[in-house]
């Protein structure tokens, strides 16, 4: 019996950031690999597709219409080496009963992860002490008295999906209170996770010492933190934004921090990368990083190991790790 044939609809490049030298060796050992060379992945496509039973899409990769699933008759899953199955996925996949699944999950690791290191590296003020130190400053009383530890402080999440989930995850190895917001789950499901829920964003924003967004980008969540909601935001706290720039209302928070009343850190902005005139640069209690939280360096080759046990979990007729549904796309990023 030969090998099950799979469809790699990724640039070369990405496939070596994604996938380890091992991984990809156990992939090509156990499968019949199709893969895209150098070049648009969308023109090579319908011949990759052809008698392959299943397909891996990343950045990149071309949106699945009927125009490339009409010679794919023997494909039966798609497993997304990124995060949103949006801009791939389409009707013609659905009514093809064709399964699909996200490593949603493992980016979240790293996107939790990098919102921890903000949230400790501004409580201890490790940016500003540093440059005090380096201009001479051993310990500058005034930027000492900021210095905060988690122990006792209220932590409030902003959406419960794979990020937030596990941001809670790890938040919850100090000695906080962790308040939820997130309007899809029940009271009794974040208790359980061991958070407490709160019904309005209000609530949170004004109890809360920090608080992490990790909310999906949705129009409904379009400017989440408006002017009002920003000015709920406790003096001393720190606000972290993870997930979309578009989430916050970018004006309004340049107002509220440019008082000095609280610290914001940022890997996400709207648009990215700011334009250099953009005020928010110019504010000492504001960090940025260039949207890296999710997906850099190792955290990557955790995307093509979850490809790995997703297709091993499919033709073994096993449950799928992240299966993603029609009718969930909503609330979906």
């Amino acid at each position: 019996m030969g090998k099950i044939k799979v469809a790699i609809l990724v640039n070369p490049e990405i496939v070596k950031k994604i996938f380890s030298p091992e991984d990809f060796r156990l992939l090509q050992q156990t499968y019949q690999i199709a893969q895209a060379t150098k070049g648009n992945p969308e023109d090579q496509a319908p011949c990759l597709l052809q008698n392959a039973q299943a397909c891996v899409t990343s950045w990149g990769s071309p949106r699945l219409e009927d125009k490339l699933l009409s010679g794919a008759t023997e494909l039966k899953l798609v497993v997304h080496a990124a995060g949103s199955v949006k801009p791939f996925v389409s009707q013609a996949l659905w009514q093809r009963k064709i399964k699909v699944s996200s490593a949603a999950p493992v980016i979240a690791i790293g996107v939790a992860e990098h919102a921890l290191g903000l949230m400790l590296s501004a409580m201890k003020r490790t940016y500003w002490l540093n440059e005090k130190v380096r201009r001479g400053t051993w310990r500058d009383v005034e930027e000492l008295e900021k210095v905060r530890e988690p122990y006792g402080l209220t932590v409030g999440i902003i959406g419960l999906g794979w990020a937030g989930k596990c941001f809670l995850k790890l938040v919850k190895n100090f000695e906080v209170k962790i308040l939820c917001y997130d309007p899809t789950l029940s009271a009794e499901e974040i208790t359980s996770l061991g958070g407490e829920k709160v019904e309005k964003v209000e609530d949170l924003l004004t109890r809360s010492d920090v608080i992490s967004l990790h909310a999906p980008s949705l129009p409904e969540t379009y400017h989440l933190l408006n002017a009002s909601r920003l000015r709920l935001i406790k003096d001393g706290a720190i606000l972290i934004n993870t997930a979309r720039g578009s989430l916050i209302e970018e004006k309004a928070l340049f107002e509220e921090l440019k008082t000095g009343r609280f610290t914001a850190c940022l890997d996400v902005t709207d648009p990215e990368p700011p334009s250099p005139d953009n005020p928010l640069l110019s504010l000492s209690n504001v960090i940025f990083t260039p949207h890296i939280a999710g997906a850099v360096k190792q955290n990557l080759f955790r995307i093509g190991r979850f490809v790995l046990r997703e297709l091993e979990n499919f033709f073994s007729q096993r449950p799928l790790l992240n299966e993603v549904f029609e009718e969930k796309l909503k609330q979906l990023a």
